[in-house]
């Protein structure tokens, strides 16, 4: 008995596609032609993250350095860190250089910004773009080790942008000034913004928070004497400041801690302080009203954890490095889910940074997709 085959209509194909995970969706490029097609159309890539706004898949990547090709390890930290289905075969940067040492510096709608031998490179990891962005074109200098980065969306104008700070600090604070610029993608070109001459600031976190199209840094305040955060707003192209509470100052100013940073809680900016073995994490629940700082989280944890949060599950649970190299899940009463050591990673904060997956490209004629098998 011949067997009957059953052809569904195209629009019926993509609607089922677009509702699949971005790794599923990548393995169905080699069905056929049609759907090879179909899948790599940028505006497949923007309709699939679109409909997937409501329920994203976000993973953690950790990038190793001192090994070629660098390499990355992406892990679910939604699953469990103990599911080896969690994590993916390490992805390796063949793009890059031999001995380059790499920082990933950014993370915007699967996208992640590397500094690597002075230059940026734009690099989509589920889909291989890539796209080389030399700073030695900037037109402002990089300081040797104090320089402030960005990375962010205009959806306005459908373009990405990377800010570059260069500090330039004196002994006297009031003469403490910044030189900016930023890098339009769609342009490919860098522009100058006019440089701050009374910038009475130093970065003294790792992180950077993208929330709502601004990027945040945690700060130090010359002049009020302060912690703070600044914020860069890409369609403005301004930078303003948001105070931080004035408990969590005080708690971060008379300890030894150097375990502190911004994060982000449900969408909404937090910032965490970590003291002898206790986590403190406060969130502010209205963006930039100072009232609204509200501290959630404060529970004690062993001290042989010596536990750093990196960042928080859809549930609420909280993700971190430990000593020794691996990461841990805690709940929010400060309970110890679990724990999981993965081979030849040290897990550091500055090399590792949540993105979110998937499938979009680069403004037409930016990038290119290079093979990283």
């Amino acid at each position: 008995m011949a067997k009957k085959s059953v052809h569904l209509p195209l629009e019926l194909i993509t609607e089922i596609l677009l509702r699949l995970p971005v790794k599923t969706v990548l393995c169905c490029k080699c069905v056929c032609k049609s759907w090879l097609s179909l899948i790599s159309d940028p505006d497949f890539g923007t309709s699939h993250f679109q409909l997937a706004a409501s329920q994203p898949t976000h993973r953690l990547v950790s990038l190793k350095n001192y090994c070629f090709p660098l390499k990355t390890l992406s892990i679910d930290f939604d699953a469990s860190l103990n599911d080896d289905s969690s994590y993916s075969s390490l992805l390796s940067l063949r793009f890059l250089h031999l001995r380059s040492f790499c920082e990933i510096v950014g993370s915007c709608r699967g996208f992640l910004l590397l500094t690597c031998d002075k230059d940026f490179y734009i690099w989509n990891p589920s889909t291989g773009v890539i796209k080389h962005i030399p700073v030695s074109v900037s037109p402002i200098t990089m300081a040797s080790n104090d320089n402030l980065y960005g990375f962010g969306y205009d959806p306005s104008i459908d373009d990405y942008l990377i800010v570059l700070g260069s500090f330039k600090h004196t002994n006297d604070p009031a003469d403490s000034s910044i030189d900016l610029a930023i890098f339009s993608l769609r342009a490919n070109q860098w522009k100058q913004i006019q440089s701050a001459s009374h910038f009475p600031y130093w970065t003294i976190a790792n992180a950077w928070l993208l929330l709502n199209e601004v990027i945040h840094w945690f700060c130090y305040n010359y002049e009020t004497s302060r912690y703070a955060i600044i914020a860069f707003d890409f369609k403005e192209t301004r930078m303003s400041e948001i105070a931080l509470p004035d408990e969590f100052i005080f708690s971060v100013r008379n300890s030894f801690s150097i375990n502190f940073d911004l994060s982000e809680l449900g969408g909404l900016i937090s910032a965490y302080n970590v003291e002898n073995y206790r986590i403190e994490i406060w969130v502010m629940q209205e963006y930039k009203v100072h009232s609204s700082w509200t501290k959630t989280l404060n529970f004690s944890f062993h001290p042989a954890l010596d536990f750093s949060p990196l960042c928080f599950t859809n549930c609420g649970d909280i993700v971190g490095t430990v000593r020794g190299g691996g990461l841990v899940k805690f709940n929010d009463k400060g309970q110890l889910l679990e724990r999981h050591s993965y081979s030849n990673f040290c897990f550091k904060r500055s090399q590792m940074v949540v993105y979110r997956e998937s499938l979009l490209s680069l403004p037409s004629g930016t990038g290119q997709a290079l093979d990283d098998s």
